[in-house]
């Protein structure tokens, strides 16, 4: 794998640098901050949509290593379900790295006005080395109609034989 920072992004085949996301995620951030949450009477109740964004994760080490990757989730209106995976991961000085997370067991309530709850879990390359991830997924949906999906995440970060790194991140998406 290459390389890349602000000035040099390094394109992993799928068109987007790390540059690229650095901006996504803040206008994403910003979108749905201004959005605010989805009233339960108006997420979908038939069909589903693709959402595509950005996923940050974090150790909690004082290291301040983390990565930055591209996330997409499909939302199921009709199970009130949602799949996500996210790749195309770089660290937070710019330089590509290998991962993928993915969401498991992720529902949303329709009693409590669409909180989004579940696991997610993968292996991603931090600075500090190869990490099993195994977290907690806590979001909503935002703007008219649910155009945005959002959250949290909080957990784990295990390298091979070591003990487990507590972890956090977010999710940012767009329809």
């Amino acid at each position: 794998m290459g390389s890349g920072n602000d000035d040099n992004p390094v394109d992993t085949g799928t068109g987007v640098g790390f540059a690229e996301l650095g901006t996504l995620n803040q206008t994403l951030i910003d979108e749905i901050t201004a959005a605010g949450p989805t009233p339960l009477a108006e997420i979908p109740t038939m069909g589903g949509a693709t959402y595509n964004g950005t996923l940050l994760l974090g150790l909690q080490d004082g290291s301040e290593d983390g990565v930055i990757g591209q996330m997409e989730i499909t939302a199921n209106f009709v199970d009130k379900q949602l799949t996500g995976e996210a790749s195309n991961f770089y660290d937070l000085e710019g330089d590509a790295t290998a991962g993928t997370l993915s969401f498991e067991n992720v529902v949303y309530e329709t009693t409590l006005a669409g909180l989004i709850t579940g696991d997610a879990s993968g292996t991603v390359d931090f600075q500090a080395g190869e990490m099993d991830i195994a977290a907690v997924v806590v979001g909503n949906f935002s703007g008219d109609a649910a155009t945005y999906v959002s959250g949290i995440m909080s957990g784990s970060a295990t390298p091979d034989g070591a003990a487990g790194i507590a972890l956090i991140g977010g999710f940012y998406a767009k329809q």
